[in-house]
């Protein structure tokens, strides 16, 4: 997978993660102390984003990096359970 593809992955993901909460792009933003444009590049694959707004942002969704960044997002969940 090349870093393009990576950087929708994630995004699509963030999105998908944020609005099964029903948390619009603007509240997510400042929750995570980001700007909501800057949330919008995230979520469309635009931009690369730093380590300490990911862990903000899979915090904030309660999820693992792993959930946002893997192929297999289900496999996180499975092994978060079994511990």
């Amino acid at each position: 997978m090349d870093a393009q593809s990576r950087k929708e992955l994630l995004g699509s993901r963030i999105r998908k993660y944020r609005e099964a909460e029903n948390i619009t792009q603007e509240r997510f933003a400042d929750m995570v102390g980001t700007a909501q444009s800057y949330l919008s590049d995230i979520e469309a694959g635009r931009v690369n984003v730093g380590f300490d707004l990911l862990c903000r942002i899979a915090e904030g969704l309660d999820v693992s990096l792993g959930a946002l960044g893997d192929r297999d997002p289900d496999k996180w969940q499975e092994r978060a359970k079994s511990k």
